[in-house]
């Protein structure tokens, strides 16, 4: 109460505390304000490691593991949002491959966005703004369904992909398209419409792996290349590199 007042809007905790800590809380605040605590419970489930919770397991895994293992702070974001927060999350690798392939897929379409030089004004650009929004926050407003949202917004990135290589989306238009994924991602957090590329590390990387290439060592090409990608960047050759995580 000292610093969130005698109510709040949100409580945020694990499912296994609803009771009884949780239903005692409520009834010290009743007592001692004459309202409750907060005015809506969140309670999420656990993330589990061999089907174990992380504190009853002898194999948890840190944020540092992760990252040490070649996950950026965006790919483990992801993944973490992937579940409903009131469903357990299994910790896996191949879960964590599967939602760094996905950021990959949105970098590709904010990078085409980007790119977008030319190209006719695409007639129903409104309503496509309308269906990304809508489909997004109909979705969260549904008790957080982000399963339900990102479905929707992978829809739409499927959508202006078709456009995009028709050339049916002007350079206004792909620039109304990005600010609305960046609306979107000030929920998110983990969408990239970051510059190039200034870490020296990756820097040698790139130029190591260009070398390797010139020389058609491509074993080593590919080597460094997935190097690359472990930092959480995406290489396109013939094009530019695109950051898909930090």
């Amino acid at each position: 109460m000292k610093y969130l007042g005698d109510n709040y809007d949100i409580y945020a905790s694990s499912r296994e505390l609803l009771f009884p800590h949780h239903e005692n809380v409520n009834a010290i605040a009743a007592a001692v304000t004459g309202k409750p605590l907060a005015r809506y419970w969140i309670h999420c489930d656990r993330i589990l490691v061999e089907g174990k919770k992380v504190d009853e397991n002898d194999h948890g895994v840190t944020l540092d593991d992760l990252a040490r293992m070649g996950y950026s702070g965006r790919v483990i974001r992801y993944w973490l949002f992937s579940t409903h927060y009131r469903k357990p999350i299994a910790f896996a690798p191949d879960r964590l491959d599967n939602a760094r392939r996905s950021l990959e897929r949105l970098a590709r379409c904010i990078d085409t966005l980007q790119r977008i030089r030319a190209g006719r004004p695409y007639p129903e650009l409104d309503q496509l703004l309308y269906d990304i929004k809508h489909g997004f926050v109909s979705a969260m407003d549904d008790d957080l369904n982000i399963s339900a949202a990102m479905a929707a917004l992978f829809n739409m990135v499927k959508k202006i992909n078709i456009l995009a290589a028709g050339k049916q989306i002007d350079p206004q238009g792909a620039s109304r398209i990005l600010d609305t994924f960046r609306r979107i991602d000030a929920v998110l957090g983990f969408l990239d419409f970051g510059p190039s590329v200034v870490d020296p590390a990756i820097q040698d990387l790139i130029q190591a792996r260009e070398r390797a290439r010139r020389k058609k060592d491509w074993e080593r090409a590919d080597k460094l290349r997935e190097q690359l990608r472990a930092r959480g960047i995406l290489v396109r050759d013939q094009t530019t590199i695109q950051p898909i995580g930090h």
